[in-house]
């Protein structure tokens, strides 16, 4: 089930209204006629009709922070993935605007069916004809079918849209579900994956912010959730600080929030916070599977049901020292519960919060997780 936030539209238009300027409202049914009206000067008559009332779901307003633009009279959000596109799309139908999209390609090195191929798919998911297409041949792809953009060209929109992700962010930051929903959208338009080619191993998740204000707001929701940061941000760097540097790239770098740490990691996959990007889901599992700990964490499944002594867990692991610290490791974060049976000897047994995060791993349905 969705969880929403939702805002009033006549209270939103009020905080709009201004001396020279303002908005005549009246109620038709469970609509807004919306007529705006000059003071004391000319301009150009304007009509809308809009609801009394427009919802927006944590994950719409993420993808839009990390992926929208929301100009004086326009807004844009531009994405390659279906289900955000999905997200936002839903969103925008409830204002009754035309919402103009077109597609984008990069076709450098591609085959000259490339185009057609992305055509049809987004024609076919979106059940809509596609009028423009943008092609750019100096880039390589980097997306599967292109990118899709998505345009709304209305003043008031655009300063209503401003209001409600203003006001949704602040709302956001200080309820959970809200923020598990939110840096859902966050991760889909602005999460990075990035994997240790030596270990082939996940080793961080990037959330690129620019803005030091922004990353402090991701921040906030993060710890909301109980993920806890301990690594410095990423710093932004200028495209001539990233000259300077030798970089083979003349963009320089956006600035990030860097989440760290195989219990952030294990917190992110029991939440679903990547479930709205499959790829970068798929990616995580990949390489998250590769990870010393979650291996070894896994080994222990031989004892679901079982009560075993630290001597039993030497004999089942060939008295691997190495696994075998991970018996106290796992007893510390409340994966292994112990009794002692006299002064120096405990029984050890796997608690209901490593039952849980093992059947979340048998659900993914790993091929290295055969058990």
């Amino acid at each position: 089930m969705k969880t929403y936030l939702s805002f009033n539209v006549k209270g939103l238009i009020k905080k709009i209204n201004s001396k020279t300027e303002f908005y005549e409202i009246n109620l038709d049914k469970n609509n807004l006629n919306i007529n705006k009206k000059y003071k004391n000067k000319k301009g150009r008559p304007f009509s809308l009709k809009l609801p009394v009332n427009v919802k927006i779901t944590p994950e719409a307003v993420g993808l839009i922070v990390g992926e929208g633009y929301i100009g004086s009279r326009h807004f844009v959000f531009a994405n390659s993935n279906e289900k955000a596109i999905s997200e936002v799309l839903d969103f925008l139908k409830q204002f009754n605007l035309p919402i103009k999209m077109y597609l984008e390609i990069s076709i450098k090195n591609k085959e000259k069916n490339f185009e057609i191929e992305c055509k049809k798919f987004w024609e076919n998911y979106l059940k809509k004809e596609l009028k423009r297409i943008r092609l750019r041949k100096e880039f390589n792809s980097i997306t599967r079918y292109g990118t899709i953009h998505l345009i709304i060209n209305n003043s008031l929109v655009a300063k209503l849209l401003k209001q409600i992700i203003s006001l949704s962010k602040a709302k956001i930051e200080n309820n959970k579900l809200l923020s598990i929903n939110y840096i859902k959208g966050i991760i889909a338009a602005e999460g990075n994956i990035n994997v240790k080619k030596s270990t082939n191993c996940i080793y961080m998740i990037r959330i690129s912010a620019s803005k030091q204000k922004e990353r402090e707001h991701y921040k906030r929701c993060l710890k909301k959730i109980g993920l806890n940061i301990t690594c410095k941000d990423m710093p932004t760097v200028s495209k001539e600080e990233g000259l300077k540097r030798g970089w083979k790239t003349d963009k320089g770098r956006a600035g990030a929030v860097i989440i760290s740490g195989w219990e952030n990691f294990i917190k992110i996959f029991m939440l679903d916070l990547l479930k709205l990007h499959q790829k970068k889901q798929d990616k995580f599992l990949k390489y998250f599977i590769n990870n010393k700990f979650t291996k070894q964490f896994m080994d222990f499944s031989y004892f679901i049901g079982k009560k075993f002594t630290m001597k039993k867990a030497q004999k089942y692991f060939n008295f691997k020292g190495r696994k075998l610290g991970r018996v106290l490791t796992l007893y510390k974060k409340g994966y292994i519960s112990k009794i002692r049976t006299d002064k120096k000897r405990f029984i050890y047994k796997l608690t209901n919060k490593y039952i849980n995060l093992y059947d979340k791993f048998k659900k993914e349905k790993l091929d290295c997780f055969k058990y």
